[in-house]
């Protein structure tokens, strides 16, 4: 890890954190919103408040005791419990990445390595999956015959094939040339690419926050390969001097 890693990385979450409206740059400029869009605000403040209020409340008109504390706390989390759980993504796609580039190049000599090691994943996958729907169920698989419709299998075949199988084994084959940092930043502009589709299919609007997130995102993607890059050439120069 260099320190262009940690900068890139940093902007990248900074980015990220922008275009979840963590920073309102409407506020910052001077901007002022729409009627509507004030609503929609004053909507979702509310909607957010309350239940961490009415949980505030609860948890002060306690008595906190051994066994209370723990109980508390965790009553005060589960307001925030989908973000907990959707900030360990990077980290799980960040440490995927690491591994799968050091198995890609330790097994270089095997031949279809990169499918064999997708393979592995795509099991795992499925397995992890399935260990949760049981728990879900209470150990029982449910009635699934719902999902013999049409468009339902579509769905599922799309995503079990193209965004999972197709995905993971062309993330092993771009490894074996990018890094897992670049591969990382990538995959940190992802909510970039989200909004431009949403904005072209769906005719969404996109905010000064989207814009200015966007911008911090594929910034640090742009300086995190040319970093790479630059330190790339050093080293082929530096072997090349030893050589000569």
């Amino acid at each position: 890890m260099k320190p262009s890693n940690f900068v890139s990385a940093g902007l990248a979450l900074a980015g990220v954190g922008i275009l979840e409206g963590l920073v309102d740059f409407k506020e910052i400029l001077g901007i002022t919103p729409a009627l509507a869009d004030a609503d929609v605000v004053e909507a979702v403040t509310t909607s957010l408040i309350t239940p961490v209020a009415a949980v505030a409340a609860d948890a002060a008109s306690t008595t906190i005791d051994a066994g209370g504390w723990l109980a508390s706390t965790m009553a005060s989390i589960e307001p925030w419990k989908g973000d907990l759980l959707a900030l360990g993504q990077p980290f799980g796609f960040g440490l995927a990445f690491m591994r799968i580039e050091h198995y890609v190049e330790k097994f270089k000599d095997v031949k279809n390595r990169v499918l064999t090691i997708s393979a592995a994943q795509c099991v795992a996958v499925g397995f992890l999956s399935l260990l949760w729907v049981l728990y879900d169920f209470h150990g029982t698989i449910p009635n699934m015959a719902y999902m013999i419709e049409p468009h339902r299998i579509g769905a599922i075949a799309w995503t079990g094939i193209m965004t999972t199988v197709v995905a993971i084994y062309f993330e092993g084959i771009a490894l074996q040339v990018a890094s897992a940092t670049e591969a990382a930043l990538t995959f940190a502009s992802e909510p970039v690419w989200a909004a431009l589709f949403g904005a072209w299919l769906l005719h969404e609007e996109l905010g000064i926050n989207s814009y200015i997130g966007g911008v911090a995102i594929l910034s640090a993607c742009v300086y995190g390969a040319l970093a790479d890059m630059k330190a790339e050439n050093e080293e082929k120069e530096s072997t090349q001097i030893q050589v000569e």
